[in-house]
C-alpha cells in the first residue's frame, strides 16, 4: 500500500477510534464474531453500508431519490419528493389529518427545482371582506363564526378584542383567551343567553347537509334552515356576513352553487345592504364584478341585516 492510500485508509476512521482502545476493542469483538477479524476494513462496516443501502433502497422503492440532509438546495428537489410534499401540505396531508390544516388563499406547488403559487383561491375576497364588513362592529362584540375550524378568521376577530364563538362538529385547535368553540353543529348550538352581534358564514352553509367531510346527505335543505336558525340567535339589527359559490346553480357531493334565484331564497327575511360578485379571471387572479364561466364558478359576498 503506498502512502497516499496508507493516509487515505487513515483518514477513513474517526479519530476518536484511533485515541479511545475501548472502541478499538469494541470493532475487534464485533468483527471476530462475524469471523472477519483482521481483514483490511472490517466486515462491520460493510454491513452498515449494506443496512444503508437498504434502506436508501426502500424510500426509492417508495418513490424517493438520494435522500439528502435536512436544508437541501432548492435545485436539489426531485418530481417524487416535490409530490410527497405536495401531498404533505395539502387538503389531505399531515396538517389535514391533524386538524391545523387552513385551507390557505394562495397555496404553493413544488415540482422539480421550483417551488411557485399552486392557484388563487376565493378565500383571497372572502377574508378581507368579513374584516372589512365587521369593522364598524364595535370591539367586544359577540360574533358567531359559522363552520370556521379550518379558518384563522375567529382568531383574528378575537384578537381585535371581539368575544369570538365558532360552531363547528370539527375539533378547533387554536386557543385565545376570547374564543370559545362550540363542538356541534349550528342546529344543535344552545340558544345563548344574549344574542349574537354578528355572524360570519364564511363558506360553510353551501356545505350542509351534503357528504362533504363524511356525513351523510339528507334531503332537507340544512343551508336554508342554517340561515332561518341565525335570524334567531342574532339580535334585531344584528350583521350577518356570507359568502357561499355563485355561477350557474348545481349540487353534488361537495357542495351547493347559486345563482340570484338561490341566493335569494337563501337570504328570505334578511334585510340585505350589500351584495357582490366576483370571478376568477386566471389562476392567480380574482376580481370582483367579474362573472363566472360555466365551468368555473364564482363567489358571492354579502351582508345583512336582521330586521
Amino acid at each position: 500500500m503506498n502512502a497516499r492510500s496508507r493516509l487515505k485508509a487513515a483518514l477513513g476512521w474517526p479519530l476518536r477510534r484511533a485515541l479511545d482502545p475501548r472502541v478499538a476493542m469494541t470493532v475487534h469483538e464485533i468483527d471476530a464474531r462475524l469471523g472477519s477479524d483482521g481483514l483490511a476494513r472490517p466486515t462491520v462496516h460493510d454491513r452498515i453500508d449494506d443496512l444503508d443501502r437498504m434502506g436508501r433502497d426502500m424510500l426509492a422503492g417508495l418513490g424517493w431519490r438520494d435522500v439528502p440532509a435536512p436544508g437541501g438546495a432548492l435545485e436539489h428537489l426531485d418530481a417524487s419528493r416535490a409530490a410527497y410534499l405536495n401531498w404533505a401540505s395539502g387538503p389531505e396531508g399531515y396538517a389535514s389529518q391533524a386538524g391545523v390544516w387552513f385551507n390557505p388563499p394562495v397555496p404553493v406547488e413544488h415540482a422539480a427545482g421550483v417551488v411557485r403559487p399552486l392557484l388563487v383561491n376565493e378565500r383571497i375576497l372572502e377574508q378581507p371582506f368579513v374584516f372589512g364588513a365587521v369593522a364598524g362592529v364595535p370591539a367586544g362584540s359577540r360574533i358567531l363564526d359559522v363552520g370556521g375550524s379550518e379558518s384563522t378568521v375567529g382568531l383574528s376577530l378575537a384578537t381585535l378584542g371581539h368575544d369570538v364563538t365558532i360552531v363547528d362538529p370539527r375539533p378547533h385547535p387554536l386557543a385565545h383567551p376570547n374564543v370559545h368553540h362550540a363542538a356541534c353543529r349550528l342546529d344543535e348550538l344552545p340558544e345563548p343567553a344574549t344574542p349574537f352581534d354578528a355572524a360570519v358564514v364564511l363558506s360553510a352553509v353551501e356545505h350542509f347537509g351534503l357528504e362533504h367531510y363524511g356525513l351523510d346527505a339528507i334531503d332537507e335543505r340544512l343551508d336554508l334552515a342554517a340561515l332561518a336558525a341565525l335570524r334567531d340567535l342574532v339580535r334585531p339589527g344584528g350583521l350577518l356576513v356570507l359568502t357561499v359559490p355563485f355561477g350557474i346553480a348545481a349540487v353534488d357531493d361537495f357542495q351547493r352553487v347559486y345563482d340570484e334565484d338561490g341566493l335569494a331564497e337563501l337570504l328570505d327575511g334578511w334585510e340585505v345592504q350589500t351584495s357582490l360578485r366576483a370571478g376568477r379571471v386566471d389562476h392567480l387572479t380574482w376580481q370582483l364584478g367579474v362573472a363566472p364561466t360555466p365551468d368555473q364558478h364564482g363567489v358571492a359576498l354579502v351582508t345583512a341585516r336582521r330586521s
